[in-house]
């Protein structure tokens, strides 16, 4: 009994000296069905649009210089289906929004009753990113996981999405400029949409998925992270802000001040339904708090050092 304490001392002292050690493009997990985290680069990256963005959408932010000047980490692909069960199971979570907009699978836009993350319009396998969740479900889900853990984690900040984004780049994608390589890297509006849907600029390439494919499937960005751009847009912690002027330049979240909206959040990264005008490294929405769509989920952050 004596050396079984021993030994998980030790083991939970070499825990603290590996946290403590982590390095940027390092990964780790909290347990067994938790996460694979990535540590990001601590450093300054220019976000925002570009001055020859054509398609920049109004609200999607100045060209500004971003620092990062704390260690944080970023889930390597969006939360899954399974792991999104397991949080519902063992807190008997029931979300307070019982309908979900299907366009997409039906073609009819508009807030579907009965439609929820369990039950999202059409068959959906468990590696797939969990959608028809909002952002208050996702709130409850990194609450869970951190008290799960001990750990902090959260939603990213808007800023943070983006800097993971980009990992470096610069640009509308961290692939390059050629819209034909979208498909290795990300689940996009491209032929097979087109073709489904016959809706907006689509990329010029075929992902072989006609809507949610399983996280992981495409090459990952220059840090190692999935799915950043389509796949499923994902809830980011901002409060939504009309005038961008005063966005941070820190990673943090914008939240109330500044004029700031908290009844309606921003998700990132567009989704398997955006073309080349909506899905770039910029690109961010306006969705109530409360909205749920088949286009929507997350993925998770954690705070390693301030």
């Amino acid at each position: 009994m004596r050396a079984f304490v021993l030994l998980s001392l030790v083991l939970m002292l070499a825990g603290h000296a590996n946290a403590a050690e982590q390095k940027a493009g390092d990964t780790f997990k909290d347990c067994e069905t938790c996460p694979e985290m990535v540590v990001i680069p601590i450093g300054k990256a220019m976000l925002g649009a570009e001055p020859w963005d054509q398609d920049m959408k109004a609200g999607w932010g100045r060209l500004r210089e971003v620092s990062i000047s704390y260690s944080f980490a970023v889930a390597k692909t969006e939360t899954t289906r399974a792991l999104y069960r397991q949080f519902v199971k063992e807190t008997k979570y029931v979300s307070p929004t019982t309908s979900c907009n299907t366009w997409g699978f039906n073609k009819i836009l508009g807030q579907t009753e009965g439609y929820t993350w369990d039950n999202p319009g059409q068959a959906q396998r468990d590696d797939a990113p969990v959608v028809c969740v909002g952002w208050e479900d996702a709130t409850a889900f990194v609450k869970w996981l951190g008290k799960k853990t001990g750990k902090p984690y959260r939603l990213l900040s808007s800023t943070e999405f983006e800097y993971a984004t980009r990992a470096g780049t610069r640009g509308p994608w961290f692939w390059g400029p050629d819209n034909t390589k979208a498909c290795e890297y990300a689940n996009v509006g491209d032929d097979t949409y087109r073709r489904l849907y016959s809706y907006g600029p689509v990329f010029a390439c075929n992902d072989n998925w006609e809507r949610l494919a399983p996280v992981g499937s495409f090459k990952p960005n220059a840090w190692g992270l999935h799915d950043m751009l389509g796949n499923a847009w994902e809830w980011s912690e901002d409060c939504f802000h009309a005038d961008m002027s005063n966005v941070p330049t820190d990673g943090s979240a914008w939240m109330a001040e500044d004029g700031g909206d908290c009844t309606a959040r921003t998700p990132r990264g567009g989704a398997w339904a955006s073309g080349t005008d909506w899905l770039k490294a910029i690109s961010q929405s306006k969705d109530p708090a409360v909205y749920h769509s088949q286009l929507l989920g997350f993925r998770v952050a954690q705070t390693l050092a301030k």
